[in-house]
């Protein structure tokens, strides 16, 4: 879910205060002290890049995200973009995307349908322990599920498990998990995989995992604080897979202004950012300390329309704003090119279930159908925006040049970025929003059913809902993608987002380092990272 807090995580610092100050601490021949704040663990300080800390392998990671006061080591609330990375290092799920957002095991070595595909069986991998040394076990499966469906908790991750009752969940035996759902699903084990899925110790508390993080993953966390900077992490010496992690030491160091960014990496302040500026993509490829790696997967920026409020709620309206795009040349101009075209609805056709080919611009379309709807003479629209993410502000000034050249005159109104997720999205009736890349089936759930949380265009329609029902219990192939393509154009048709592209992913990193490919997904692989000394 790009996600509601996750997006408010791009807002920029005013000033350059923030920045400095994470680089005062990472700078060649400083000395950050930390100490361990972990349940479970020996108090030990680390001395990172001290002289004393020499031989250790350590890696300074820039994120683009600002750390915030709403930053936590809890995984049922993992919202902002620091908590993403904080809990992929420290947490695992039952299960993890591929590079196809795929389903491959992670805490779960297998799993099996029954002949329905309303019962899973889950097959959990042994000999993994918890941080603090005990067994990872059935029973933290089920406490992590039920922990998520309690209304008392609150995660913003329930809707994901909308088809499953806290009793649903039981364990068959210290190694085996059954799920028992409410409605078959052929694909349940890409259901297992989203934001706050993590598996936690049975028995922890919103307020111990607030304050500490125990988790299965392959880094320790040893100084964290929300809304500060830099996070640290220590090697997991238990990870249960072996000759892994290759990292000593890895830091999480908030810098939301770009350009700090890429000096803090040409100056060697940094091994990673992300989000380079594209304007800077070449020079960063091409350096000699420098480069860039780049994932096909990533964001979708995009024009939400309530289809329920005037003039939003006549379908010729709608495609009208849709044939005025120009796609390539939004991509262009806003993203250098660096990404695909998508079509109106937020899923790669490259995906499993996508839907292949785009909308053609067609302005002569575009004005017959705003004449047919009562505006031959134009038509005037607010469009709510922010800098709140890093496009946002380009993305609306070009479609605005676009959609004039149809008749469509949109008068932008930029909204502070600090209240623009509180304010803006999910109340006004047309704004700027994004979503990063999820399979077809939780995009569907998550922005169109009539019952989710993030139905921001207001798209409510009982036949729509039973159409991705039966889709999810088809166990023939072809007639379940054929029921998938039939809910995304229902959506391409009649839908309330303009969505014109996804764009890669790309971070730079320093030529030292290995074994890092940037995640289009809210998850971050840190195992493979490596760094010569």
């Amino acid at each position: 879910m790009a996600d509601k807090i996750d997006r408010r995580a791009f807002i920029k610092m005013s000033g350059m205060a923030g920045a400095a100050a994470a680089l005062a601490g990472c700078a060649p021949g400083a000395t950050t002290t930390t100490t361990v704040a972990t349940a479970g663990t020996t108090g030990t300080t680390l001395a990172t890049g001290s002289t004393s800390s020499a031989a250790l392998k350590t890696l300074r990671f820039a994120m683009s995200g600002a750390a915030t006061s709403a930053d936590t080591a809890d995984p049922a609330f993992n919202n902002t973009s620091h908590d993403g990375r904080l809990i992929s290092a420290t947490y695992e799920q039952l299960a993890q995307f591929d590079d196809a957002l795929g389903a491959i095991p992670v805490l779960a070595e297998s799993w099996e349908p029954d002949a329905t595909g309303s019962v899973w069986t889950f097959r959990l991998r042994p000999g993994v322990t918890w941080h603090n040394g005990d067994q990872f076990t059935a029973a933290d499966v089920v406490y992590s599920y039920q922990r998520l469906l309690d209304p008392a908790v609150a995660s913003p991750g329930a809707g994901n498990l909308s088809g499953l009752d806290p009793d649903g969940v039981e364990a068959i035996d210290d190694m085996t998990v059954r799920f028992s759902l409410q409605s078959a699903n052929v694909d349940f084990p890409l259901a297992t995989i989203f934001r706050q899925a993590y598996i936690v110790p049975t028995g922890a508390t919103n307020a111990d995992l607030a304050a500490t993080a125990v988790g299965t993953g392959p880094y320790i966390v040893r100084q964290f604080t929300p809304g500060e900077t830099p996070t640290v992490f220590e090697r997991n010496p238990n990870y249960w897979q072996q000759g892994l992690p290759k990292l000593d030491v890895l830091e999480l160091i908030s810098i939301p202004e770009a350009p700090s960014r890429v000096a803090a990496l040409q100056a060697g302040q940094v091994d990673i950012i992300e989000d380079p500026p594209f304007t800077e993509l070449a020079g960063l490829e091409q350096g000699d300390e420098t480069t860039i790696v780049r994932q096909t997967l990533g964001n979708m920026e995009l024009i939400a329309l309530e289809t329920d409020e005037p003039p939003f709620d006549d379908n010729r309206v709608r495609l009208a704003m849709k044939y005025a795009m120009d796609r390539q040349g939004m991509l262009d101009l806003v993203n250098g090119g660096y990404g695909t075209l998508v079509n109106d609805v937020p899923i790669s056709a490259a995906l499993q279930y996508g839907v292949p080919g785009v909308r053609e611009r067609d302005l002569d379309m575009a004005r017959q159908l705003l004449a047919e709807a009562g505006y031959g003479d134009g038509l005037d629209v607010s469009l709510k925006v922010s800098d709140v993410q890093a496009r946002f502000i380009d993305f609306a000034t070009v479609y605005q040049q676009q959609a004039a050249e149809a008749g469509i005159n949109i008068e932008l109104d930029v909204r502070p970025a600090d209240t623009y997720w509180d304010t803006v999205w999910l109340k006004e009736p047309m704004y700027v929003s994004a979503y990063i890349a999820r399979p077809a089936d939780g995009m569907l759930a998550l922005l169109y059913s009539s019952d989710a949380a993030w139905n921001e265009i207001h798209w409510f329609r009982p036949e729509w809902d039973e159409l991705l029902t039966t889709a999810r219990a088809t166990l023939d192939v072809e007639e379940r993608t054929n029921l998938y393509h039939q809910a995304q154009q229902m959506i391409i048709d009649e839908g309330g987002h303009l969505v014109p592209y996804m764009t890669n992913t790309i971070d730079a990193v320093r030529r030292s380092v290995t074994g890092w490919l940037p995640s289009g997904t809210p998850f971050h692989n840190f195992l493979n990272l490596d760094v010569t000394l």
